[in-house]
């Protein structure tokens, strides 16, 4: 995904973030709402990713401060989506759908036990 992503020089919380403002004109705190899992003391918002789709002429905010994608945002987000469902299907292809289901559902239950161990520290 990194060198996906590489091509457009974004990383992939660029992504993230213009894939959530694809889904429809949000405010930059919804966006850090949506975004919560990945908010932390060192990264407290998403407003300079947000920046950067602006600078990059991809979004735009309106008079009520909502943010969504400008034509060349929404051109960008399909190609690059596109690609990533490209790649998610090639990287799949090893395993039955059986064994995504199985997979996914083991990393939840890490994931959840991380937190679990997170919070107790």
């Amino acid at each position: 995904m990194a060198r996906l992503f590489a091509a457009d020089a974004l990383s992939r919380r660029d992504w993230q973030v213009l894939n959530t403002v694809a889904c429809g004109p949000l405010n930059a705190a919804e966006v850090d709402e949506t975004m919560a899992a990945f908010l932390s003391p060192d990264e407290p918002t998403m407003r300079p990713y947000l920046d950067a789709l602006a600078a990059r002429g991809w979004s735009a905010v309106d008079a009520n401060g909502a943010i969504a994608l400008t034509a060349q945002g929404r051109a960008a987000h399909q190609r690059i989506s596109a690609q990533v469902a490209d790649l998610r299907t090639r990287m799949m292809s090893c395993m039955t759908p059986e064994e995504f289901t199985a997979l996914t559902t083991l990393l939840k239950r890490l994931a959840g036990h991380l937190d679990t161990l997170a919070a107790t520290e």
